[in-house]
């Protein structure tokens, strides 16, 4: 019997099998990144961390474990403080940043900060955790009398090229909150807000998504704290 040849069928069938086999291809083989893609330039060496960390314990942690435990009368007498001495105190060495918190902290401050204020990065800010179980406003401290940093995004202003963190404040109890930056208000101690000249600017509360109450009256602020520790103290 005459069979009919397909002259449709087979083209078809070719290139299918060809599409196939080049898809099946692509997704064994990875395309091979070029060397700026793959390290950001402020990746350093494992070397190099190594020398980071032992210059660290050779001039800055051996004198945090002294003053702490006051074995250093030219210290103490350098750096007064109220403490009582621990010499069972163990220097912070290094901090958790857990990343569901990353991922919760970035997307808030995207969320309470205007669009009127362009977030250039973040800033770390070195701390020590006060000798007591609580803070003034009664928000518990986590790791007393070790060294801890705290978060905040950044902004530029007036034409200046210093990336400077930022917060929110609302002085006047009036929901009418205000930016304030972090750089020149810090030195200035307890509610450095309250008798500041250094620049401000009304925010538009309509800008900003709901603010939640907080027990602790951060309900405007752009603060991150209470990372994790390491080594852990010993009391």
């Amino acid at each position: 019997m005459y069979k009919k040849t397909n002259l449709f069928g087979y083209p078809i069938i070719i290139l299918l099998t060809v599409l196939l086999t080049l898809s099946l291809s692509n997704c064994n083989t990875k395309s091979e990144p070029t060397k700026e893609e793959e390290v950001p330039k402020e990746i350093i060496s494992y070397k190099d961390a190594v020398e980071l960390y032992q210059t660290y314990t050779e001039n800055r942690a051996c004198i945090i474990k002294v003053f702490e435990g006051k074995k250093d009368s030219t210290l103490d007498s350098l750096c007064p403080s109220k403490r009582k001495p621990n010499e069972k105190f163990v220097p912070s060495r290094s901090f958790h940043l857990d990343k569901k918190f990353l991922d919760d902290y970035i997307s808030y401050i995207n969320r309470i900060t205007p669009d009127s204020i362009k977030i250039t990065g973040y800033r770390l800010y070195l701390g020590n955790y006060p000798d007591k179980k609580r803070f003034d406003d009664g928000k518990p401290i986590p790791d007393p009398r070790r060294n801890t940093f705290f978060i905040t995004p950044t902004t530029l202003i007036d034409g200046s090229n210093i990336h400077r963190g930022f917060t929110f404040v609302d002085r006047n109890n009036d929901g009418k909150p205000e930016i304030l930056y972090l750089e020149d208000e810090l030195e200035r101690g307890q509610q450095p807000y309250q008798n500041s000249n250094s620049p401000k600017g009304k925010i538009n509360t309509a800008s900003f998504f709901s603010f939640s109450s907080s027990a602790y009256g951060g309900a405007y602020s752009t603060i991150g704290n209470e990372v994790g520790g390491y080594p852990p103290n010993i009391q």
